[in-house]
């Protein structure tokens, strides 16, 4: 009796869940009566004329549709109403509306549904506008909803399977039922989850405000709400949810042969699913530490091979004009991976690598040999923060969250560098300030992103005059709350001081100068050659007390040949998959070898982390504690979106003619009565114009217009020898063109935590911006559910088989 009253109420609720999932999968396939009242999410743009008139400043018509039956995507007009349904939308203007072409897994793509629908001169002017929030962010909207389909239909699926099944009344279709039932309910869950977390987060827009700062602000006019077709979904996952237990009860005794295989079988599948890893290691205090409390020293060397180099007077060493990405190489890394066990080293310090290239077999390989890499961010020329010119821009801060999204996944990742050896000297220290600020926005998209991977920065040794004050500078809060958000993690020194069988007190010093660090130091290189051979004998130094108190590691320089002003440097020889070892890996070898790695002090023992007060200016250190501003993409691409003159280059070699060309625009400026103090930065006074985050090309097209402007708008001024172009979607009066660019620049100073640019990253790095990181609504889904639609349906299916295994196991 007990059983037929657990499968019918089980039954109900199965049915009552079936029922409420096809009304949510009718809504908006059409505009009859049921599926228009149904959708998953609305837009409501009614109010967005106005505040597109308080934008602009010029008289808004034609901005909607005339007919609510006009096709939607050609440009005849926006909808007062979207609905979205999971299989179309729909736009109404007065209670009449028409849907797009039904398909399954429709994106919820709002932006540019809304661009589509717009005439030629809003949709620019929309783009511009519009500058932040996920509302902007189509590919992650839709990504999202797209995968959030398929799981809802498989929810849908083995809701129907739950129902049938369990009305057969046969013991083994119980056990079945159950399981569709657990299935069910978690995909329907995780696809709920996905649409609430994507609802609200593209509710970012219901607070967008339009205006001049100092005026009042009037809302945009466009507004995103929640869809009766979610609380059908979440309805209908309770309602499965609670059959569960019903189902379990009517399943009676299994036979225990059928039982001891599933939980088998899910045992299996579990490790199936297991991904092996290295442990994380993260840093407490100063010192560095593995998931089981074991302290952590590098033990490393450096692989990159070297590139086409330039020399420098004033630096022994070449300055790279291109670069190979060793871990592109899966032929080179399973040549060079064995080796590299020779020497028993536990990381390997990679300088620049390619985000558009793929590493998976590389950095597999590197994982199963225990090896974990430190990866520089910067790339030779462009894609760099360079002493003589200082800049933290769009384009610099899109390439480095590029590389990191593209090495998010491996487990085997220690840390990233934000710059290395970009300092040389006291009178290049004002530049530590836009170091600093890419280490503060590097770890905040790290942080929001779950990522346990440390921040680092290698310097260049030097004078203690400069060299102390600027890893102190690197590891101090300027806000002095002991608050870490502008540390780095990490600083590496690159040191060359002990030579030949020299004694271990040369490090005397620099052991005295960073006794009281606060954070991690190790020698990012080290291996002098001034003295042949080297012996490698500061190895025992280095890794053992009272150095291991001070320094965590080191990182031997190099692998592959690498020849400097100075001597060569590398020590293997390479002719195709033939390596050649030097007398200077084998002593090296011996010295890695021989090694015992420190374990003092205990993690418990290392105190916590502090961050002190920054160093004050003088002669010989220059830096602001007034750091430059998030780059911002949303306004560089809106601001570039409103110009008037446009940089339109005549060669794909921009980087050639960008420098000359903004030469040429300041001093018309200056000419003009006008500067380029907009797109100028300066890291000793702490001044940052409002427009210096934006990437090169952007401030050119600022000061075109700026001098296009002055020059009222003269055709001959929006030339610059064929370079330029007035843009036909700007606003058309200079009061609407200054209105529209104080909207893009409401907050040129404001730090945020930065996330992922939309576009894809250029191979050769530092040339592109993306449009990501300018919002500081951020994409918090994206740590919280994963990169990819396809991820979540793994995890959940993961997920599934380990509940399953713990209920079977139970019953």
């Amino acid at each position: 009796m007990r059983g037929e009253l657990c499968i019918g109420g089980a039954s109900v609720l199965s049915l009552i869940s079936l029922v409420l999932l096809i009304f949510m999968h009718v809504g908006q396939i059409n505009t009859s009566t049921v599926p228009r009242g149904i959708s998953m999410v609305n837009v409501n743009t009614s109010g967005y004329a106005q505040g597109l008139n308080v934008a602009l400043g010029d008289p808004i018509a034609g901005l909607y549709a005339s007919n609510g039956s006009a096709p939607l995507r050609d440009q005849q007009g926006i909808r007062e109403l979207y609905k979205y349904g999971l299989y179309s939308y729909c736009g109404y203007v007065n209670g009449t509306g028409i849907c797009s072409n039904t398909s399954a897994a429709n994106r919820f793509t709002p932006l540019t549904d809304l661009v589509a629908d717009m005439a030629a001169n809003y949709s620019g002017v929309t783009t511009a506008l519009i500058d932040e929030g996920t509302f902007t962010d189509s590919s992650y909207l839709g990504n999202f909803t797209n995968g959030a389909y398929y799981l809802i239909i498989i929810g849908s699926v083995c809701t129907a399977l739950a129902l049938f099944t369990g009305l057969l009344k046969h013991t083994v279709l119980f056990f079945l039922s159950t399981l569709f039932a657990v299935l069910g309910s978690l995909t329907l869950l995780i696809g709920a989850i996905i649409w609430t977390v994507v609802i609200k987060k593209a509710e970012s827009i219901n607070d967008f405000v339009v205006g001049h700062p100092d005026q009042p602000t009037t809302p945009l006019g466009i507004t995103v709400s929640t869809g009766s077709g979610i609380f059908l979904l979440w309805a209908s996952w309770a309602c499965l949810l609670v059959s569960i237990l019903p189902y379990m009860i009517s399943r009676g005794t299994m036979y225990n042969p059928i039982s001891r295989s599933a939980v088998l079988a899910t045992g299996i599948l579990s490790l199936a699913a297991a991904v092996s890893a290295l442990p994380k290691v993260t840093r407490t205090g100063r010192y560095l530490y593995s998931e089981d409390g074991t302290r952590f020293l590098i033990k490393g060397i450096a692989y990159q091979e070297q590139g086409v180099v330039t020399s420098d007077p004033n630096s022994p060493f070449s300055e790279p004009t291109t670069f190979i990405d060793p871990l592109a190489n899966a032929t080179a890394c399973a040549r060079d991976i064995p080796f590299l066990q020779q020497l028993q080293v536990n990381a390997i310090r990679v300088y620049s690598v390619d985000s558009t290239l793929n590493h998976d077999d590389c950095m597999s390989a590197l994982e199963q040999a225990g090896i974990y890499t430190i990866i520089d961010l910067a790339l030779p020329v462009n894609g760099s923060i360079t002493r003589t010119s200082p800049q933290w821009t769009t384009n610099l801060l899109d390439q480095y969250i590029n590389t990191i999204n593209v090495f998010n996944k491996y487990t085997n990742v220690l840390a990233y560098n934000v710059g290395n050896e970009v300092i040389d000297g006291p009178a290049a220290t004002g530049t530590a300030a836009f170091i600093k600020a890419a280490a503060r926005d590097v770890k905040a998209y790290l942080n929001s992103i779950s990522s346990s991977a440390l921040v680092g920065y290698a310097a260049i040794d030097g004078g203690d005059d400069w060299v102390l004050p600027l890893a102190e500078y690197l590891s101090c809060d300027p806000s002095d709350t002991n608050s870490g958000a502008t540390a780095i993690d990490l600083f590496g020194l690159n040191n060359y001081e002990f030579c030949g069988d020299a004694s271990p007190s040369v490090y005397n010093t620099k052991n005295g100068d960073f006794a009281g660090y606060n954070v991690v130091a190790y020698f990012s290189e080290f291996g002098c050659v001034h003295s042949p051979p080297r012996l490698w004998t500061e190895v025992p130094t280095i890794f053992s007390p009272p150095m291991s108190d001070i320094w965590s590691g080191a990182v031997a320089f190099s692998y592959f040949p690498d020849q400097a002003s100075d001597g060569e440097y590398g020590m293997v020889t390479i002719d195709g998959n033939t390596v050649q070892l030097s007398d200077d890996f084998n002593r090296l070898q011996a010295q890695y070898t021989n090694v015992t790695l420190p374990t003092t002090p205990a993690q418990s023992d290392a105190g916590s982390d502090t961050y002190p007060s920054c160093p004050t200016q003088n002669s010989s250190w220059l830096a602001s504690n007034t750091l430059p501003p998030t780059p911002n993409d949303a306004a560089c691409n809106c601001l570039e979106n409103i110009l008037s003159c446009q940089f339109t280059p005549k060669t794909s070699n921009t980087s050639a003619i960008v420098g000359t060309l903004l030469d040429t625009g300041c001093s018309l400026l200056g000419e003009n009565n006008g500067n380029c103090d907009d797109i100028a930065a300066n890291g000793t006074t702490g001044t940052y114009g409002r427009v210096a985050f934006c990437d090169p090309e952007i401030k050119l097209s600022f000061v075109m217009s700026e001098y296009y402007e002055l020059t009222g708008r003269a055709a001959t001024s929006c030339d610059f020898s064929g370079n330029a172009t007035v843009n036909k979607n700007a606003p058309s009066s200079v009061s609407g063109a200054n209105a529209a660019a104080s909207s893009c620049l409401t907050n040129p100073s404001a730090t945020f935590t930065p996330s992922a640019p939309t576009s894809t990253p250029a191979s050769n790095g530092g040339s592109g911006s993306g449009s990501g990181s300018g919002s500081s609504n951020t994409n918090d889904a994206v740590g919280l559910l994963g990169y990819s639609p396809s991820t979540l349906v793994g995890l959940g299916v993961a997920f599934v088989f380990s509940v399953l295994g713990s209920a079977l196991t139970i019953a």
